[in-house]
């Protein structure tokens, strides 16, 4: 078996210095040094005892990553939350600590979990704005937001601009040439994610002097069930008189919309034309092929992953809040209209 201190004699530095590289202790080792000693750990096949530096550091090595969702709801199957979800777990699990992934329906399991397990730092997606709070109070571990809206101080948090997705997704409706455009989204006071892209949406189409009008609002009862979305896109291809495109605010919900239209003999996007949000794989699976707003989950994963292990080895740091950049990608699902 393999040991620190024959990795030590290899690389020709102390059993301390290599023990710095494994634990993730970077700052004490030169660059020089960590690349040397990596290469030998991987070449030698060098495997830690986790328990032994989990002692050594008085820390569990487990990272927590917390999804909320209502009774009954997986919400991994939500493609969005699995692919971030996933490179979370590869980002963290490369620096050498494990991941323990909890899906939770209500506040009170959230903050009683926090109080009891043996977790060093959490990372948190779709939490209400309104919890927040008493999150943070309920342990003192490092903590990562990812979507929040909170006005919590001393919150880190990693976000997009859906403000801008809303508006940019009105601008390319509105340059093809629709004018009565139909939004699409889970309830929009559950998530400040699904408030600020409708804001920028309406705020882009009265730029452009178009009143929105709220006949032309379809919001589901909860994030996706299939059958349900399937539904609505069969009863907007029944009101197709009065609109001529519709603003999804995911791609998933859009997916299910058009399988509902198609259903029905609705052509998209010569009768009916589509614009979702997220960019997600089944975007470019889909027959039209999905025009989206994208958002860089791997960029939003990393990210959370960075700020939460810089308060882990800094817990009094500044809180960092950071709002990333989206973008229009344009594919087949949007029309110019004649």
């Amino acid at each position: 078996m393999v040991t620190l201190k024959d990795i030590a004699r290899e690389a020709g530095v102390s059993v301390m210095t290599v023990s710095n590289v494994v634990n993730g202790n970077l700052s004490k080792v030169s660059k020089e040094n960590a690349q040397r000693i990596r290469e030998i750990i991987e070449r030698r096949g060098y495997v830690p005892n986790a328990s032994a530096r989990s002692l050594a550091k008085n820390r569990a090595n487990i990272i927590a990553i917390i999804l909320r969702g209502a009774e009954n709801e997986n919400t991994l199957e939500n493609p969005h939350n699995a692919a971030l979800v996933g490179t979370i777990i590869q980002k963290i699990q490369k620096r050498g600590y494990y991941t323990m992934v909890n899906m939770m329906k209500c506040r009170e399991d959230i903050t009683q979990s926090l109080r009891t397990w043996n977790v060093d730092g959490a990372v948190f997606l779709g939490m209400f704005d309104d919890e927040i709070e008493e999150m943070c109070a309920a342990s003192d571990i490092p903590m990562v937001f990812i979507d929040s809206y909170s006005s919590v101080r001393q919150l880190s948090n990693v976000g997009i601009d859906d403000y801008k997705g809303g508006r940019l997704a009105a601008r390319h409706l509105i340059a093809c040439g629709h004018r009565s455009i139909a939004f699409v989204s889970p309830p929009v006071l559950r998530t400040g994610v699904v408030q600020h892209r409708f804001a920028g949406f309406c705020d882009e189409l009265e730029q452009h002097g178009i009143s929105f009008r709220s006949e032309h609002q379809f919001v589901l009862e909860s994030d996706v069930r299939p059958e349900d979305t399937m539904e609505l896109g069969r009863r907007l291809a029944q009101l197709r008189e009065k609109f001529s495109a519709v603003f999804v605010t995911s791609d998933q919900i859009a997916s299910y919309l058009i399988q509902g239209m198609r259903s029905t003999g609705i052509r998209i996007p010569d009768d009916m034309s589509i614009i979702g949000f997220d960019d997600l794989m089944i975007c470019r699976q889909m027959t039209p092929q999905l025009t989206t707003i994208a958002q860089d989950l791997e960029e939003k994963a990393r990210l959370s992953v960075d700020i939460l292990f810089r308060r882990l080895s800094a817990p009094a740091a500044p809180a960092e809040s950071l709002v990333l950049d989206v973008t229009l990608v344009e594919r087949e699902s949007v029309a110019v209209k004649r």
